[in-house]
């Protein structure tokens, strides 16, 4: 009768393990419908020299408060972001737009913004940039949790991917989404997002995933997280699956910790 208890009690702890992270994925937002149509979302990374950092940052809380602002208001953009790489560091950029738009017209009409305001900026900002590179992407994996903080601490990890974008999808599904759902569950991580660059050839990245930890003591956490839900997810026979097929499938390049300037 002991040993029928155990090996009940055991049967139900893998079920829990299986079914969680399967739950948890299904409350993931899958926005794979917007590479049906024209990319809807611009990621813009801008780079400046180390002595016009604190004055391309004030530029860009200007814009944030009136260009960017007013384009949003006409229409044109859905939505945006500005982020800014909170270390100087050559080898990244130092500056990052998000754009989202409804629709194909409205990215078009992007263009039109371009014309006046290259990437989206000032003269003077643009003056004080060295470099500017775009990339229009699709957002096909997101969620976030209710009431996520003000003041996040970001991680934004560009990839360079070795597989076609449909294979890439199902190992992000099988394998990855499985763990960032875990890190929410552990309290630390608030909101993700895994952007598809659309023409990737010859760019620095393929995908990119952002993520946002809900504080630096989250941010700090990280490996001990990532180690714990891992050794959960290996109860998980689809999940320890993939983690154990040794597949070529990204390879991670330089990670940038940055903060949000705040949308109004």
């Amino acid at each position: 009768m002991k040993n029928n208890l155990l090996r009940f009690s055991r049967l139900l702890r893998l079920a829990a393990v299986c079914v969680v992270p399967m739950l948890m994925a299904a409350s993931t937002v899958h926005a794979a419908d917007e590479t049906k149509g024209g990319p809807l979302s611009l990621i813009i990374t801008y780079h400046s020299t180390p002595a016009n950092r604190v004055a391309l940052r004030e530029e860009m809380e200007k814009s944030r408060k009136g260009l960017f602002q007013h384009w949003k208001e006409q229409g044109i953009l859905k939505d945006y972001r500005l982020l800014f790489n909170r270390y100087v560091d050559s080898g990244s950029w130092d500056a990052m737009a998000l754009l989202t738009f409804s629709n194909p017209a409205d990215a078009e009409r992007w263009n039109k913004v371009e014309q006046a305001n290259p990437a989206g900026l000032s003269k003077k900002a643009l003056a004080l940039t060295t470099a500017i590179d775009t990339a229009p992407a699709d957002l096909v994996r997101n969620n976030a949790v209710a009431n996520a903080p003000l003041h996040p601490t970001l991680m934004v990890i560009p990839y360079e991917t070795m597989v076609s974008a449909d294979e890439y999808l199902k190992y992000a599904d099988g394998y990855v989404i499985p763990q960032f759902e875990g890190w929410i569950q552990e309290g630390v991580l608030s909101r993700y997002g895994i952007y598809v660059n659309r023409y990737a050839a010859g760019r620095p990245w393929s995908t990119m995933v952002i993520l946002e930890y809900k504080n630096d003591a989250a941010l700090g956490a990280r490996e001990a997280v990532v180690a714990k839900v891992r050794a959960r997810l290996k109860e998980n026979p689809e999940w320890k699956a993939i983690s154990d097929s040794k597949k070529n499938v990204r390879a991670e390049k330089l990670a940038v910790i940055a903060d949000s300037l705040m949308t109004p």
